[in-house]
């Protein structure tokens, strides 16, 4: 066999195009294995997007490592994620910060945010509602522009550290959600979102920051969203976006528009023709403009609408034509005018308002006005949620009230309403939330409040209710609120009360309650917040109280409650403010309360307790964490022994009351920790030591300036206020009392004190009470003291102090004798004068003596001199007036003139 060796020969430059043909193929074969291992392993996803996952992972904020499941192969069954069933490509990814919250929402749905930090609870141990920053930094990693598949994308919620919205997001042409909603993201919304072809869900709202960090000056790449049906851009900046109504008017797509808070302009009077024919919900909440009637009557044209929000419109605007609208929107079931100017009678806006109207808020309206019944009968029956908070509405509570069945929400407050709860309250069987405060509501609470079986809130505050609480309300067992203070209440505490397992906060201060705390309370075991003061309860305070483990708010002060204090409330780890003051308890302070690390405020005063602070200081100063004791008030008990110097190691304490006990010895101790070396450098930057504390590394932080870095000690905490007065302290006040530099009240006052007053004492620049009486003290009242501008009560009486009272700056307002009184080495205004003053001007005053005599010879020339200067110039005048008849006329003639001239100007003025 010959075999043809023609057809094997190849050329170089064959071979070359060969080798580099091979080199693709096994390229893409390498890359084909890779994405085909998923198929190996079991799973659907692609290994390239599986590492890009993992990437984007790397980049993102995991305190409570809600991605761990992000492990393994099938990239698809992580959380999160999730991908197409016959590509296996990523198709949507979910990482928005899983604990939502939006704290502004949640605060104005609770009138009564005092009580809202008792539930803080609620939040993740790494979040503070008030202040989102706290969220860890998170990145947009490059690799997310790998994932070209995706349709869903969600980045809300994050910390993006006010990063710019990555223009590369556009080039996921597939997206057709896509949400960046409080994230944190800053400047220029790309107009290159316009790309998003397919988008139906735009989530940009930005509620987190303020003022606003996101803007946009032209909407025009919005006209681009053929598929647009969800839009959110709620405060962000559309202050220069002048035509934005026509813009948005040319997506006839468009379900979804809100635009609260967005700096929108005013629009102009030539409106389009009304092209969002499929809108079922519009917030224009916060608009500063004047809503025409124009644009009400441009509005009426959205015939599909069901939930329209135009709260915060502070131009007023008609109340006529607000109701023309409303009466063409038929299928309104969501109406918000919370907050608005409008003018007139609610029956006006109402008259024509949707039946099928479920939900109305028309809270603080103040220039509204009408009868509560006759509002009643306007509107339809089918009524979910009613508020009519802070409005001129008057009149009794119509019986009607119970025709409203379906009612989940109905708050009245500050308004006019008086007269009883009526009876067919009880037929709102769906009722979740009730508030009728701060009305003139007379009788007691209805009985047949025990029908309200899912009802959360109950808010009577300050009205005028009587009679006692209901037994039956222990029937209730969906309540969390029950707030009725500031009423006539009597009777005892129900004991029924114990069976509320949902209860959250209970408030019934300031009523005339009588009997015992019930001991059925400490069943009540998730209430965060419990405030029975300014009432009559006597015994003791029940012992079961401490197992109330998740309270943060206890006060029982104001009452007449009489023996120890429980030392199972040590067991209440988790309380943050206990007030017992002003009863009758005796015994010590519980060393459990050495326990409470998280307690910010202890007040036991006006009580009869004794003992010394040791046991309590020294458990708190054992913190893991440190204690975050702020407010410290024991006065007016019998508390014994010294003042302990562990007290400096409460580095959070800003009220220090201990006044009118028995404490005995020096405080100096209580500072002893400034006495330790400061490691901070002062370069420019003032450091400040921690006041009260001592200094710990961890409570530092680090400022570059001008290329260089410096150590600056953190304020760790703003003493303002101490009170010794009343006690056996003795000793000199320690300089070391002068490094608190936000001082503003100090009293000394009605101990044994010594030594004088510090020099420095004027470091203390935001003092504006200052009583340091009925001490020992000696020397000179310090001049400097003057140039403590606050400085409004000042007391120095009765000591021992010597010298000149200073003068000028606040010591001219220091003019009431009594603030000096008992220093009998005191002088100065406005005390008697020094004696040194009067040696001084005694000389002067013998000079004077001196020289009397002939002073006075020039005096008696000086007069006589002036009697002939007028006896002269008086007959020169006459003597030529009754000589010389031409100069007579002359001179009368002037005087007519004269007399003329002023009546005309007269005449003139008071003419006008």
């Amino acid at each position: 066999m010959t075999l043809n060796w023609d057809f094997m020969v190849i050329s170089s430059s064959s071979k070359h195009a060969i080798v580099i043909f091979v080199a693709l193929l096994l390229s893409s074969t390498r890359a084909n294995c890779d994405d085909s291992l998923h198929a190996i392993k079991g799973s659907n996803c692609l290994e390239s997007e599986r590492r890009a996952l993992f990437a984007i992972k790397s980049d993102m904020y995991d305190p409570g490592e809600w991605l761990s499941s992000w492990t393994g192969y099938d990239c698809c069954k992580w959380r999160g994620v999730a991908c197409d069933n016959v590509t296996g490509f990523v198709t949507s990814l979910d990482l928005h910060y899983p604990y939502e919250y939006n704290p502004w929402v949640e605060i104005s749905s609770n009138p009564y945010g005092y009580y809202l930090w008792a539930e803080i609870d609620f939040y993740p141990y790494d979040y503070n509602p008030w202040v989102v920053e706290r969220i860890g930094a998170s990145k947009v990693n490059p690799s997310l522009f790998e994932l070209k598949h995706l349709r869903y994308l969600d980045l809300s919620f994050n910390n993006f550290s006010y990063a710019h919205v990555p223009p590369m997001i556009a080039s996921l042409v597939h997206l057709e959600y896509l949400n960046l909603s409080n994230a944190f993201f800053y400047g220029l919304i790309p107009p290159v979102l316009g790309n998003l072809s397919h988008i139906q869900h735009l989530d940009l709202g930005n509620y987190y920051t303020y003022p606003s960090t996101l803007f946009s000056n032209n909407l025009s790449w919005l006209s681009n969203l053929n598929s647009l049906q969800y839009l959110d851009m709620s405060c962000v900046n559309l202050s220069k976006a002048t035509n934005w109504l026509h813009q948005i008017n040319l997506i006839p797509t468009l379900q979804v528009l809100l635009l609260e808070g967005a700096s929108l302009p005013r629009v102009s009077p030539s409106l389009p023709t009304f092209n969002l024919t499929s809108l079922t919900m519009l917030d224009l909440s916060g608009y500063e403009w004047n809503i025409s009637a124009s644009m009400l009557r441009w509005l009426s044209n959205a015939s599909n609408l069901e939930r329209l929000d135009i709260s915060g419109c502070w131009r007023v605007f008609d109340a006529e034509a607000l109701s023309v609208a409303l009466g063409s929107l038929h299928n309104l079931r969501k109406l918000v005018l919370v907050e608005t100017q409008i003018a007139g009678q609610f029956s006006t806006i109402l008259k024509n308002v949707s039946r099928m109207l479920q939900y109305l808020d028309l809270r603080w309206n103040f220039l509204l006005s009408g009868e509560i019944s006759t509002i009643l009968s306007i509107l339809p029956r089918r009524l979910e949620f009613l508020a009519l908070d802070s409005n001129n509405i008057y009149g009794r509570i119509p019986e009607m009230l119970g025709n409203y069945t379906s009612l989940r929400h109905l708050s009245m407050s500050y308004t006019r309403i008086t007269g009883d709860i009526p009876r067919t309250i009880g037929k709102l069987i769906h009722l979740e939330y009730l508030d009728l405060s701060r009305n003139d509501i007379t009788g007691e609470m209805p009985l047949n409040v025990r029908n309200l079986t899912n009802l959360e809130a109950l808010y009577l505050i300050e009205t005028n209710i009587t009679g006692s609480i209901p037994e039956s309300l222990g029937n209730v067992i969906s309540l969390k609120y029950l707030g009725l203070f500031g009423n006539k209440i009597t009777g005892e505490i129900p004991k029924t009360l114990g069976s509320l397992q949902n209860m959250l906060i209970l408030d019934l201060q300031g009523n005339f309650l009588t009997g015992q705390i019930p001991t059925t309370i400490g069943r009540i075991s998730n209430l965060r917040y419990l405030d029975i003061s300014m009432n009559h309860l006597t015994g003791e305070i029940p012992t079961t109280i401490g197992r109330i483990f998740n309270l943060r708010y206890l006060d029982v002060s104001k009452n007449h409650l009489t023996g120890e204090i429980p030392t199972t409330i040590g067991r209440i780890s988790n309380l943050w403010y206990l007030d017992v003051s002003e009863n009758n308890l005796i015994g010590e302070i519980p060393k459990t309360f050495g326990r409470l690390c998280n307690l910010w405020m202890l007040d036991l005063s006006l009580n009869n307790i004794i003992g010394e602070l040791a046991d309590l200081l020294d458990g708190l100063s054992n913190c893991p964490q440190g204690a975050t004791l702020s407010s410290l008030s024991i006065d007016d008990n019998n508390m014994s022994g010294s003042i302990p110097s562990n007290l400096g190691l409460l580095a959070h304490l800003q009220e220090l009351d201990l006044s009118s006990n028995s404490l005995q010895g020096h405080f100096r101790a209580m500072f002893q920790d400034y006495t330790n070396s400061n490691p901070c450098h002062d370069n420019n930057l003032q450091c400040a030591m921690a006041p009260m504390g001592s200094y710990r590394p961890k409570d530092k932080i680090l400022i570059t300036a001008k290329g260089s870095t410096y150590e600056y000690i953190r304020i760790l905490s703003l003493v303002t206020s101490i009170d010794l007065s009343h006690n056996n302290l003795s000793g000199e006040i320690p300089n070391e009392l002068m490094m608190l530099r936000d001082l503003h009240f100090l009293s000394l006052s009605n101990n044994h004190l010594t030594g004088t007053i510090p020099e420095n004492i004027a470091v203390l620049t935001e003092l504006f009470s200052l009583d340091l009486s009925m001490n020992n003290l000696t020397g000179t009242i310090p001049s400097n003291l003057s140039a403590l501008n606050f400085l409004s009560h000042l007391n120095l009486s009765f000591n021992n102090l010597s010298g000149r009272i200073p003068t000028g700056n606040q010591f001219l307002t220091f003019d009431d004798p009594a603030i000096y009184a008992g220093n009998k080495d005191l002088c100065g205004w406005p005390l008697p004068e020094c004696p040194s003053d009067e040696a001084q001007r005694g000389p002067l005053h013998a000079k004077d003596d001196d020289d009397g005599n002939g002073s006075k010879l020039e005096k008696v020339l000086d007069y006589a001199f002036i009697a002939m200067g007028f006896i002269i110039g008086f007959w020169a005048y006459w003597g030529a007036m009754i000589m010389k008849k031409s100069i007579r006329i002359a001179l009368f003639q002037m005087a007519d003139r004269i007399y003329d001239w002023i009546y005309v100007q007269l005449a003139v003025k008071f003419g006008r």
